[in-house]
């Protein structure tokens, strides 16, 4: 499959192959790639499963548009799998999102301002129904990217989003008042509407500081839950289990 990938990748390259483009049929693109189409065939249903094709029945094989979606459940496998933590993502946050808050100061247009200005709006419906607040400050941090006008960072950071959505609901308990958390992000706002990118830089690291305090205690808690249960007797665990079961019924 690496073979098949790799001259795929060298056709691309070349320019004979571009995003979102149908693959030749089965017996050219053999010939093309210098492997028998049983090959071919078994390394096109590993690439369509790793996302980097995508497969349309009747239609045929074609290059992904997008591997923004493919890349963030790979992030999601790695939190999975402890080969990331949710710390460290965190941590490329807060080098990342000042800087497009910088960036969004200098660059955000009156269409930016708006759409921020919506989210804002969103989160303030959202006092007393916490999941439509986080709704709404998630987009209202994706104005910000939006605003930057940095490919780069804006695809980066929503795959990082995208991955750290269970941590972010995880610790949404935890937000001791959503008043406050709205005035910080309103401060953000009138910083960015002011063009001022050092502010504005400061203001989302106090954001992101306030946020790691949070996943800091969730982590907190579930080790000390995990302690909990690695002390506890087998038989309590299963008198817990059945006694809660019973609860159910």
């Amino acid at each position: 499959m690496e073979m098949v990938a790799g001259r795929i990748e060298a056709l691309v390259r070349s320019g004979e192959l571009r995003s979102g483009s149908r693959l030749p049929p089965e017996p050219k693109l053999a010939a093309m790639l210098h492997v028998s189409r049983g090959s071919l065939r078994e390394a096109l249903k590993g690439l369509v499963f790793l996302g980097l094709v995508k497969a349309r029945p009747g239609d045929g094989t074609y290059i992904q548009p997008s591997l923004s979606g493919v890349i963030s459940r790979h992030f999601k496998w790695m939190l999975l799998l402890q080969e990331l933590k949710y710390l460290e993502l965190l941590e490329l946050r807060q080098i990342l999102e000042p800087a497009a808050a910088a960036l969004a100061a200098r660059r955000a247009t009156k269409d930016d301002i708006e759409k921020m200005q919506e989210a804002l709006a969103g989160m303030r419906s959202g006092f007393h129904n916490p999941e439509r607040f986080m709704v709404n400050e998630i987009s209202f941090h994706e104005c910000i990217l939006q605003a930057a006008k940095n490919v780069a960072i804006l695809t980066t950071m929503r795959m990082m989003y995208d991955a750290m959505a269970e941590g972010r609901r995880r610790v949404l308990p935890l937000v001791d008042d959503l008043k406050r958390n709205f005035d910080r992000h309103e401060r953000i706002f009138n910083l960015i509407q002011k063009r001022d990118a050092h502010g504005a830089r400061l203001e989302v690291l106090k954001d992101l500081r306030y946020a790691e305090a949070l996943l800091r205690r969730d982590m907190e808690s579930q080790d000390r839950l995990r302690q909990e249960l690695e002390h506890t007797p087998k038989n309590s665990k299963k008198a817990r289990v059945t006694r809660r079961g019973k609860q159910r019924r």
